[in-house]
C-alpha cells in the first residue's frame, strides 16, 4: 500500500474523527445546569432564611420567658400588696372606730358637764352651796361638802380635757394610717399600670414567635421543594449528560467505521494494483520462453495460478466487514484522558502518582485520570444532594484550599463516564465525583476539582 493511500485514508478517517455533540443537546444541557445554579442559589438564600428566622424565633421565646418572669414577679407584688393594703384598711376602720367612740364618749361628757353646770346655775349656786354647808351635821362635813362642789367642776373639766386629746391622737392615727393606705393604693396601681404594660409586651412577642414559627415553616418547606426541584433537575442533567454521551459513542463509532471501511478500501484499491503489475509482468516473462519444455511450461501456469489465488484470497481477506457499532474511545486529547481508564473500578494511585499537580498557579494540568481544573462555588446544594443519596460524610477545607468530603476530593466530571459518587485518582488525591458541569460535554474525561482559590 502505497504511503499516499494511506495519507488519504487517514486523512478521512482524521476528519471523521470529530464527533460533535447535537446543539440542542448541549444547548438544553448548558440551560439546565443554568437552572439548578439558579435553584441551588434560591436553596442557599432559603436556608439563610431559615436560619435568621431561628434565631430570631429563638431570642423572642427567651424574651418571652423573661417577660413571663417579670409577670409573675408583678403578680407575687400585687399579692402582697393587697395584703398590706387590706391589713391597713383593717387598722383604719378600727381607728375610725376608735376615734368614733372617743368622740362620742366626749360629746356625752360634755352634755352632762352642760347639765350639771346649768342645774347649778338655775337652782343658784350661793343657795345651793348654802343648803349644802347647813345641811352638814357638823364642821368637817360642811368642809367636805364644799370641796366636793368645787372637786366635782375641776373633774369635768379635767375628763373633758382628756377626751379632747385623745380624739386628736385618734383623729393623727387615722390621717396616719388613711396616708399609708393611699401609698399602698398608688403602688397598687403603679403595679397593675407595669403588669398591663408587661402583659401587652407578652402578647406582641408571643405573636412575633408564632409569625416567626410561622415564616420557619413556611421557609423550610421552600427550601424542600427547592431540593426536591434541584434533585430532579440534577436528575434532567444526568439525563442530558447520558444522552450527550450516547450522541458522542455514536459518532466516534460511525467515525470509526468510515475510517475502517475507507482504509480496507484504500487497502484493496492498492492490492488491485499490485495484482495487474504482476500479471502484466508474468505474460512477458511466458512470450520470452515459449521454446521451454512443457514441463516448465506447466510449472509457469501452477506458478501463476498460486498467484492469482493468492491475489484473490488477499483481496477477500481486506474486504470490509460491517462491524456492530459500539462506543469508540476518543484519541487522548490535552482535554482528555487515556481512553484505558476505567472509573468505576478507578483505586487512589495518587500516592504513586508522580506527575504535575494542580495549583492556582498552574489552572490546568494533565493528571493521573486526564484533564483536571478547578472551580470554587458554594456546595450546599451539591452536599444536599450527596446527603439524599445516603453519604454522611462530611464536608470540610483542607489546608490548601481543597474541598473535601470525608476523605476524598471533590470532583465534577461528566457523570455518564464517571458517576455521581465514583471515585477517581486525580493529583490531589483520590477524588469523590459529587458534580457536573457544562465542559462534561466537550470533554467528558476532564475533572473539575473543588476548592477555594
Amino acid at each position: 500500500m502505497t504511503s499516499a493511500a494511506l495519507s488519504a485514508a487517514l486523512l478521512v478517517s482524521g476528519l471523521s474523527l470529530a464527533s460533535p455533540v447535537a446543539a440542542s443537546t448541549q444547548d438544553d444541557l448548558q440551560a439546565a445546569q443554568a437552572k439548578k445554579s439558579a435553584s441551588e442559589s434560591e436553596y442557599q438564600d432559603a436556608e439563610d432564611r431559615i436560619s435568621d428566622l431561628q434565631t430570631k424565633k429563638d431570642n423572642a421565646i427567651e424574651y418571652l420567658q423573661s417577660l413571663n418572669d417579670q409577670l409573675t414577679d408583678l403578680n407575687d407584688q400585687l399579692d402582697k400588696l393587697q395584703a398590706q393594703y387590706s391589713d391597713t384598711q383593717e387598722q383604719y376602720d378600727d381607728v375610725s372606730q376608735e376615734l368614733a367612740d372617743a368622740k362620742a364618749q366626749e360629746s356625752k361628757q360634755a352634755q352632762s358637764m352642760k347639765v350639771r353646770i346649768q342645774y347649778i346655775y338655775e337652782s343658784g349656786s350661793n343657795n345651793s352651796m348654802l343648803d349644802t354647808l347647813l345641811s352638814s351635821k357638823n364642821f368637817s362635813d360642811f368642809l367636805n361638802a364644799s370641796m366636793n362642789v368645787s372637786e366635782l367642776t375641776s373633774y369635768d373639766r379635767k375628763i373633758l380635757k382628756e377626751y379632747a386629746q385623745t380624739c386628736e391622737t385618734v383623729k393623727d392615727k387615722q390621717k396616719q394610717v388613711q396616708k399609708e393606705a393611699e401609698q399602698i393604693s398608688t403602688l397598687q396601681e403603679q403595679s397593675k399600670n407595669k403588669r398591663e404594660e408587661i402583659q401587652e409586651l407578652v402578647d406582641a412577642t408571643r405573636q412575633d414567635v408564632d409569625g416567626y414559627a410561622a415564616s420557619l415553616e413556611g421557609a423550610q418547606s421552600s427550601a424542600a421543594d427547592l431540593l426536591e426541584s434541584i434533585q430532579k433537575q440534577q436528575e434532567n442533567i444526568d439525563a442530558l449528560n447520558q444522552k450527550a454521551a450516547d450522541e458522542v459513542a455514536a459518532a466516534d463509532a460511525a467515525a470509526s467505521q468510515e475510517k475502517r471501511t475507507s482504509t480496507a478500501t484504500a487497502i484493496a484499491e492498492e492490492e488491485t494494483k499490485s495484482s495487474s503489475s504482476t500479471n502484466a509482468g508474468s505474460g512477458s516473462s511466458s512470450s520470452n520462453t515459449s521454446s521451454a519444455s512443457p514441463a516448465a511450461t506447466a510449472s509457469s501456469g501452477s506458478t501463476s495460478a498460486s498467484s492469482n489465488s493468492a491475489s484473490q484470497t488477499a483481496a477477500s481477506t481486506t474486504t470490509p466487514t460491517p462491524a456492530t457499532p459500539t462506543p469508540a474511545t476518543p484519541t487522548p486529547t490535552p482535554t482528555q484522558a487515556p481512553a484505558a481508564t476505567d472509573t468505576t473500578t478507578t483505586t487512589d494511585n495518587s500516592s504513586s502518582y508522580s506527575g504535575a499537580v494542580l495549583t492556582a498557579a498552574a489552572g490546568r494540568i494533565q493528571g493521573p485520570s486526564g484533564a483536571e481544573t478547578y472551580y470554587n462555588m458554594d456546595m450546599s446544594g451539591v452536599v444536599s444532594i450527596m446527603r439524599s443519596m445516603g453519604n454522611t460524610d462530611e464536608y470540610w477545607v483542607r489546608s490548601d484550599g481543597v474541598k473535601m468530603l470525608g476523605g476524598y476530593v471533590m470532583v465534577a466530571a461528566n457523570l455518564s463516564v464517571r458517576p455521581r459518587g465514583s471515585l477517581v485518582a486525580t493529583s490531589l488525591g483520590t477524588g469523590i465525583v459529587v458534580d457536573t458541569g457544562g465542559f462534561a460535554v466537550a470533554n467528558p474525561y476532564q475533572l473539575d476539582i473543588a476548592t477555594n482559590w
